[in-house]
């Protein structure tokens, strides 16, 4: 049997996590998280019109560093419960500007079954699909969202 992928990426992952980590402990696998560290913030630090550029530089620092200390603090909550449970954990933190390549990417070194957490519903789905309609259309394997 192949190792389990989660992926998350900001989205609300309780559920995800939960899952994954009872196939893992149930399978005997290794875990591997694959952490996407980002903000939507990131936008307005680059494209305000207004702010000079050292106010820019010093918002877009000020936002990474949240951003990297959830990201820990999520890591070391996950580290603790893997630890609890008796599974084999290796979190993989990740900063892009495209999370849907960098998943793919991931997702094709192969894995058994992929985690996602589901996405909220898009104004206009048509338009934009979900990282899990990318996966299943690029990536063998099961993809589940919860």
């Amino acid at each position: 049997m192949k190792d389990i992928l989660i992926v998350l990426n900001g989205e609300s992952s309780e559920n995800a996590i939960k899952e994954a980590f009872c196939a893992a402990e149930s399978g005997s696998r290794k875990l591997k998280v694959l952490q996407i560290l980002d903000s939507g913030l990131y936008h307005y630090g680059h494209h305000d019109l207004v702010a000079p550029r050292l106010n820019k530089q010093t918002f877009l620092l000020y936002i990474r560093e949240q951003v990297l200390e959830q990201g820990r603090k999520e890591a070391d909550r996950l580290s603790e419960r893997a630890g609890e449970m008796g599974i084999r954990l290796e979190i993989d933190p990740v900063e892009t500007d495209d999370p849907i390549s960098t998943v793919i990417a991931e997702a094709r070194k192969g894995y058994d079954t992929i985690y996602l957490p589901k996405e909220e519903k898009k104004i206009f789905p048509i338009f934009k699909k979900t990282m899990a309609q990318h996966l299943k259309k690029k990536v063998p394997g099961r993809i589940i969202s919860c």
